[in-house]
């Protein structure tokens, strides 16, 4: 598991980011462009609280949902 503000960081590196939309069960979304793609896509995160940790399903759902490396998380 990562915390948000550390994905945050990983993501930028891919030209994704993670907004607040305020709306909905889950505000928070991963909003970019399917990597290899035009495609514009976003992924709801399950956030709460401050600087959360994000589960590993998460992630593994943003790497397919985004086209990204498998190794897009690993430290």
């Amino acid at each position: 598991m990562h915390r948000l503000n550390k994905i945050q960081k990983i993501l930028k590196t891919y030209k994704l980011q993670v907004v607040n939309t305020k709306k909905g069960k889950h505000p928070f979304k991963v909003k970019g462009i399917i990597l290899g793609t035009t495609r514009h896509h976003t992924y709801p995160l399950k956030v709460h609280g401050k600087n959360p940790e994000i589960s590993k399903s998460y992630l593994n759902g943003i790497i397919e949902e985004f086209n990204l490396p498998g190794n897009a998380f690993t430290t």
